[in-house]
Parts: structure tokens; C-alpha cells; sequence
């Protein structure tokens, strides 16, 4: 066998200008994770409007930054979400419970470390679980910086280490495992050596997350969540590590299930010190309304367009890829949101998540503008109104709504289509209470669940997939 080593000139990569570019002596490029949501893979959505944000978003990121005249490669990895499995077991069952999260950070993690070199900058983006899954990345660089490629044989040993440690009571088990993890975090270990962080640096550039939920997902009567799953979400992440340059999450005003509370960033005093950026804004809309998936997608497409507004200057995204993937039902901001309760959520216990009075420096939340078209009032602290960035206005003049278009949507030769099934929850609901919610008598309930279909599926999995049918939008 024959071979050669060829050595890439990067001045001689394709490109769009006549201009010579710089390549800088420190050539350095960006590594980009974007994990998806809970029974979201993007690589099989058939249809443009099952892509969630974190799809639209990763294939809207160029794959080279030409804007400052030195080129700049930014690696996009894309992972589905845990649920996506070919079989009934990663569909029900491990989508349900969360069992392979463990799995997508290693493999995120691991992506990160095979491919980074001391300089590149690293961004973390994610939907719902996938959102915890990048934090949950974001928080290991800042434990254990990143490992080099050999050194990943080792971070299996570290993962559930941290597992450990994260759920042991007893001191001295917990002085054992600090013992067996030292070598990994201290501050000359090679990770920590390798993504240098310090008073002035930052080992993360950015960490963009839609609606991070920590729960598991399902409501708790049907989960009977272990102890094994509990410590999988137990992980202190809402503190923002100030490893981390800057951070923006949207959250969702209009969720109300108690095993959806959303989990918050919570800024440090070194993160403050260091400049760090942290934005939290609130937008009108459920869960999926705030990440994406639903045919009718205006109110996401208003929560990515305020994402790319704020990462735009540290990536290079192909904007106009990303407006034409809108396909409003609704002048802009005024989209109905979708209901969270129904399906299998009617079981859930309600929580209405507490917007914020007053401005702070510790969470930083804002409330969106689009919010004013729902009726909403914030006459209490107006100063919570955050200012549309210059994208976003653009986006809002040229907001493609043609009335009427999308009236005949759920129609075929001018008849609705629906279908129905009734499903009485409360005998569930009654037999699985658990201690912690209240005692209220609930009585029996008759619960209807109605989408457009022209095709129904009667088969067990079919019927599976029906009474299951919102899960897809976690």
C-alpha cells in the first residue's frame, strides 16, 4: 500500500470573495454541539415544520466564517435526542425515563474532545433535555476542562464518579470519590491545562438553550422515578459556571406542567467579575411552542430568531435560510400558544411558572416584546421589557403572514378532519398519587383528545403512538 501525506493550504479553500485571506498564526476553529429534544432526530423529520429550532439552527451555521477576512471553519455536530431509537424500547421506554442520557453526554463530550485543540472556542447549544444535556456538557469542561483523546478512555470511570458523588450521603464515601476525581480537576490537570480558564478567559464561548427542563418528562404518577434515574437530572447545573463567556436561554410563559418547571440560570459573583453575559427571556408559547416542532411554528421561529440575533456576531449563520423557513399562521407575536395538558400531560399536576417583578443581576430575565401581542401586562415593571435587536426588527417588518392561507389547512374537499378518543385518567391519576402532591378529591374525568388525521393507525403501537402523541414535542 501506497501512501501520501497531503497538506491542506487553507488560503486555498473555496470562496465567495476575490480577496486574499489572512490566516491568523493561531489557526483556530469553533466546535458547535447542538442536542436536539426528547423524541426529536432532525435527520428523519420528513416535513420542514417538525424541525425543531436546534435543527433549523444547526444547518443554518455556515461552515466556514469568511466575515473578517481570516477563515474561521465551524464544526456543527447534531444529535438527535434520546427517544429516537428504531425500537419500541428507546421510543416508550427510554424516551420516557431519560435512561440514555448519560449516553448523549458522553458522545457530546466525547465529540468536543476528539476534535478540539488548545484555541479553538466551543459552543454548546440544546432543546429541552437536550438543552440539560448541553449544560450538563458545559458543566463537566468546567470541572475537568477537555480531555484529550486518550485521556477519554478514562471519562466513563469520571461520568459515574460524578453520578456518585451526586447522590452519596456518606462522608467518607464522598471523601473517597473527591480522592478519585482530583486527579481530573485540579487546577494543572491536562484537561483543565488544555481549555485554560481563568480570571480573565473563558473555556466556553457560548451556551444557548431553549427551555431547559430538568424532570425526567413524564408526569411523576407514571414514572415511578428510581434513584438511578433521579441522579441522571441531579446534576447542580443552574449554576452558570463562569468557565462560560456567555449564555442566553428563552423560556416558556405558557407552560403549566409541574414536570415541566423550567430550570433557570443562576449567574455567580466570578461570572459577574469576569463580564460574563447572561440573558433569560420569556416568550409567549408552551414548551415546544419556545423550541420548535409544531406545524404551526410562529412563535418559535420568534424565539430563534431572538437566539440568532445574539449569537450573530460569534457565528456565521446563513440568515436568510433561516427566514425562509417560516411559514406564518398568525400576524407577528399573535399565534394562540398550544395547550401542554393534553394527551397523556392531563396527569400532570399544574405549576404556573412565576415571571419576574423586578430586574436582577443574578438571573437576568427579560421579558420579550412579542409578549405584548398576547394580551399579556407588565404595567408592574415595564423595565422588564427587553428591546428587539436589529434581526429580530427586520424579521418583524417582513413577517410573511398572508391572511387566510392557512384556513383551509385542516380541511379536505371542505370537510374537517378529526379524530377522538375518550380516556378516563382519573382512576390512574387516584391510584398513583404520591405523598408530596395535595389531597384534593379528584373527580372522574372524561378527556378528549382531537388532531387533524385522515389516517389512523389501530395497531398496539399504533394506539401506543396516539395516547402518547404530545411526548414528541418535549
Amino acid at each position: 500500500m501506497i501512501t501520501a501525506r497531503v497538506e491542506l493550504d487553507v488560503a486555498q479553500l473555496p470562496r465567495a470573495s476575490s480577496e486574499p485571506f489572512r490566516v491568523g498564526a493561531k489557526f483556530k476553529k469553533r466546535i458547535i454541539v447542538c442536542c436536539d429534544g426528547t423524541w426529536q432526530d432532525g435527520l428523519i423529520a420528513k416535513e420542514c415544520w417538525q424541525q425543531t429550532n436546534i435543527l433549523k439552527l444547526s444547518r443554518g451555521l455556515e461552515h466556514v466564517d469568511e466575515r473578517s477576512g481570516v477563515l474561521i471553519p465551524q464544526v456543527v455536530y447534531y444529535q438527535c435526542g434520546v427517544g429516537t431509537g428504531h425500537n419500541i424500547y428507546s421510543e416508550y421506554v427510554d424516551g420516557a425515563t431519560g435512561g440514555s442520557l448519560g449516553e448523549k453526554v458522553q458522545e457530546a463530550y466525547g465529540f468536543i474532545a476528539q476534535n478540539y485543540h488548545p484555541g479553538d472556542e466551543i459552543f454548546l447549544f440544546g432543546f429541552s433535555r437536550g438543552a440539560y444535556t448541553a449544560r450538563m456538557v458545559a458543566m463537566f469542561i468546567g470541572a475537568i476542562g477537555v480531555l484529550d483523546r486518550t485521556d477519554m478512555d478514562s471519562f466513563a470511570s469520571i461520568f459515574i464518579a460524578y453520578q456518585k458523588l451526586g447522590k452519596e450521603t456518606d462522608q467518607r464515601e464522598i471523601e473517597k470519590l473527591d480522592a478519585l476525581l482530583s486527579h481530573w480537576t485540579s487546577p494543572d490537570s491536562r484537561g483543565k491545562t488544555r481549555a485554560r480558564s481563568d480570571n480573565n478567559t473563558f473555556s466556553i464561548k457560548c451556551v444557548g438553550v431553549f427551555d431547559t427542563v430538568g424532570s425526567v418528562g413524564l408526569p411523576e404518577e407514571l414514572t415511578h422515578k428510581s434513584p438511578s434515574t433521579k441522579s441522571i437530572f441531579g446534576f447542580p447545573n443552574n449554576e452558570l459556571g463562569e468557565h462560560i463567556e456567555r449564555a442566553y436561554h428563552a423560556l416558556a410563559i405558557n407552560e403549566t406542567r409541574l414536570d415541566f418547571d423550567c430550570c433557570k440560570f443562576v449567574q455567580t459573583d466570578g461570572g459577574r467579575r469576569k463580564g460574563q453575559v447572561l440573558k433569560q427571556c420569556w416568550f409567549s408559547g408552551e414548551h415546544s411552542d419556545i423550541g420548535g416542532g409544531w406545524q404551526k411554528h410562529d412563535l418559535s421561529d420568534i424565539t430563534l430568531a431572538w437566539m440568532v440575533a445574539n449569537i450573530g456576531d460569534i457565528l456565521s449563520i446563513d440568515t436568510a435560510y433561516i427566514s425562509s423557513l417560516s411559514d406564518p399562521v398568525a400576524p407577528w407575536g399573535e399565534q394562540p400558544p398550544h395547550d401542554p395538558r393534553t394527551g397523556i400531560f392531563v396527569l400532570s399536576d399544574a405549576n404556573v411558572r412565576k415571571l419576574p417583578t423586578v430586574t436582577d443581576d443574578i438571573t437576568h430575565e427579560t421579558i420579550h416584546p412579542s409578549v405584548l401581542r398576547q394580551k399579556h401586562s407588565i404595567s408592574s415593571n415595564p423595565a422588564l421589557l427587553c428591546n428587539l435587536l436589529p434581526l429580530e426588527e427586520e424579521l418583524q417588518k417582513k413577517w410573511p403572514y398572508i391572511e387566510g392561507k392557512h384556513e383551509l389547512d385542516h380541511q379536505v374537499n371542505g370537510v374537517v378532519h378529526t379524530r377522538s378518543v375518550s380516556w378516563t385518567f382519573s382512576s390512574v391519576r387516584q391510584a398513583n398519587r404520591v405523598g408530596t402532591h395535595s389531597d384534593r378529591d379528584i373527580p372522574e374525568t372524561q378527556v378528549t383528545i382531537a388532531s387533524q388525521t385522515t389516517d389512523y393507525d389501530t395497531s398496539l403501537f399504533g394506539s401506543l403512538r396516539h395516547l402518547l402523541g404530545p411526548l414528541a414535542q418535549l
